[in-house]
């Protein structure tokens, strides 16, 4: 134990734990009520008090405030895309050039089954099996 003596609930503790306590305990106070409630700072210095307001805000508000929210996805719904998003460029980043292509010409590029087949000269049946195949790849990272 160093010098300085530290208790948690009566507890003797170490430097450490103490330390990460104080920053557990601090977060939640900030998520609680710096988020929350506003504050006042005061600065004795320069002879200054400042508010400080809150960091939370609520949809009614910013509507209020003249906020165009006009296609009414919620904003869940919005970070749930993004998130899909994020976790799709993750799983192609693991398919191999012919895969990330064959997902291109489909999915992007907007070809027919058969129009792929005749382009890399294989049957459509062959397409639908590659096809099935990056999809289940893919779906492992969903």
């Amino acid at each position: 134990m160093s010098e300085k003596e530290h208790k948690i609930q009566g507890q003797k503790v170490s430097d450490e734990f103490y330390k990460e306590y104080y920053k557990m305990k601090r977060r939640q106070r900030y998520l609680e009520e710096d988020v929350k409630v506003g504050r006042i700072d005061v600065d004795m210095e320069n002879e200054k008090v400042t508010f400080v307001p809150n960091k939370e805000d609520s949809l009614q508000r910013l509507m209020d405030l003249g906020a165009d929210y006009a296609d009414e996805q919620l904003v869940e719904d919005l970070v749930v895309d993004k998130a899909m998003l994020l976790i799709l460029q993750e799983a192609m980043k693991e398919l191999n050039r012919q895969e990330k292509e064959l997902i291109d010409d489909l999915f992007y590029k907007e070809k027919t089954v058969r129009e792929v087949a005749k382009k890399d000269g294989v049957s459509h049946v062959m397409v639908i099996k590659r096809r099935d195949k990056v999809l289940a790849k893919l779906r492992k990272f969903f």
